[in-house]
């Protein structure tokens, strides 16, 4: 770190979860991270050095704490609602999806307000792959300034494309403004997180007891949380802002991803797949908004040429290896 370069106070929402943790861990160490302010409605999990926590709800005004820390930079990744599902079925109402949809745009809302408020420099965001949906006229791969947009009756895409959506909005509301007086907005649109997490529920929301396939052998994409880490630290110090696809080398295939993780696969014609799919649903052996007809017919794989020459970053991680390091974990 030069004379001239001032550490910078980063501040992470949703720090108690999945990705929050593993960014704690990596900022921790980091020599140009001066201080870390981080929010989250549960504790910590484990002890951070040089961190001031705040157990708040971020769709609660933050903006006064922001201040006092003199935070310059921001990373939102709490979330109203999982990305991951839950393998009761439970999440199958579009009455309990619309209602946490609102949550979240709340939350958004108040963290956006917040960030002007208090004057933070940069902000960043994370949503997901679906709000590209998937449709039979994608483009292979999906770029940044492909059309985002979902299937009817995708609620967890619907969710994506609302959040992804208000963010646009709140993006070129800040372009709008003069350099120097407004806040920097950086969207990591990401596939599937896989690595070392022991949470068994989110395992099996990830990978229901049974894939259904309508497609041949479509191709997924995962990224390690260690690389989500890592560039989340890369896109804090470069300050890189816009639009970015986010995930790890390669891809893995249905039937591989099917022999990995140790699920039944079942493919079917789609004329076939859909009665299929109505009966799994009912009798509880299916349950992810991650997988479902429209996705193993028309994959949504991401181009990451962009980001990578933004940062000049190299992901470190297959998708397969991603996905070997979550099983390996979770004994799947």
């Amino acid at each position: 770190m030069s004379m001239q370069e001032t550490p910078k106070i980063v501040a992470v929402t949703g720090a108690s979860g999945y990705i929050g943790t593993r960014l704690l861990l990596q900022l921790e160490t980091n020599l140009k991270v001066g201080k870390i302010v981080a929010f989250d409605r549960r504790p910590l999990p484990f002890p951070i050095h040089n961190i001031s926590f705040h157990q708040v709800d971020a769709s609660e005004p933050i903006g006064h704490l922001l201040r006092r820390h003199g935070v310059e930079t921001l990373v939102h990744l709490a979330s109203a609602y999982s990305h991951t599902g839950y393998f009761d079925g439970s999440r199958t109402s579009g009455r309990i999806w619309a209602d946490e949809s609102r949550q979240n745009d709340k939350m958004l809302e108040a963290v956006q307000e917040s960030c002007q408020v208090a004057g933070v420099n940069h902000a960043i965001f994370l949503t997901s792959h679906s709000v590209y949906g998937a449709f039979a006229d994608n483009p292979l791969p999906v770029t940044e300034s492909s059309p985002i947009r979902y299937q009817p009756g995708d609620f967890l895409g619907q969710a994506d494309y609302d959040a992804d959506r208000s963010l646009q909005d709140f993006r070129e509301s800040e372009l709008a403004k003069e350099e120097g007086h407004r806040v920097k907005v950086t969207i990591l649109r990401t596939c599937p997180i896989l690595g070392y997490s022991d949470d068994h529920r989110r395992a099996e929301g990830l990978f229901p007891y049974r894939f259904l396939g309508a497609g041949d052998n479509p191709p997924f994409q995962f990224i390690h949380e260690i690389d989500m880490a890592r560039l989340l630290e890369e896109v804090i110090q470069q300050e890189a802002e816009g639009i970015f696809n986010v995930a790890g080398e390669g891809v893995v295939f249905l039937r591989e991803l099917a022999e990995v993780t140790r699920r039944k696969l079942t493919q079917l014609p789609m004329f076939l797949a859909r009665p299929a799919d109505w009966m799994f649903s009912k009798s509880g052996k299916t349950g992810s908004d991650n997988w479902n007809l429209h996705t193993t017919s028309y994959p949504i794989i991401m181009g990451t040429g962009k980001i990578k020459q933004a940062l000049n970053y190299r992901f470190g991680y297959t998708s397969m290896e991603a996905l070997n390091a979550f099983v390996n974990y979770n004994g799947l």
